[in-house]
């Protein structure tokens, strides 16, 4: 069942990566964007590959009267084990979190909410704690 989602996931991602455009993040890695309809407007769902050891580095501007703000790290498989560190405007570590700390069984995933953020910008760094040869993720954050 795993295996069939991220081969579903992998043909997807083949099949939309021309329509799109491409960016780069502080780690050089490439990256691809593509908006998901949501609720209350669209989401960036950016997609890269880590390897063992491997840092990337995100931040992203919260404006004043944000209500939450959300991450959704999505690495596909519990087979491998990424760590997410969030850092406050200020520069405090908010938290480290690893795929169960989300209160949900191993799952390839971390998804949390932050309510009522601090405005100014927040920093992510996404680590490769535990992965064999190059893993592919998505990471979003609203």
């Amino acid at each position: 069942m795993k295996f069939n989602r991220l081969i579903g996931l992998l043909a997807i991602f083949a099949l939309i990566i021309p329509m799109v455009s491409a960016g780069s993040v502080e780690s050089g890695n490439n990256v691809t964007t593509l908006d998901l309809p949501q609720a209350n407007g669209f989401i960036t769902r950016e997609y890269y590959t880590i390897t063992q050891g491997e840092t990337d580095s995100y931040s992203c501007n919260v404006p004043v009267g944000t209500s939450t703000l959300q991450f959704d790290l999505d690495w596909f498989t519990p087979d491998y084990s990424l760590r997410l560190n969030i850092y406050r405007p200020d520069g405090s570590l908010y938290g480290s979190y690893h795929d169960d700390d989300d209160g949900r069984e191993p799952d390839g995933r971390i998804y949390l909410k932050i309510s009522n953020p601090a405005s100014g910008l927040w920093k992510f760094k996404v680590y490769g704690e535990r992965v064999t040869g190059t893993q592919l993720y998505a990471f979003s954050y609203f």
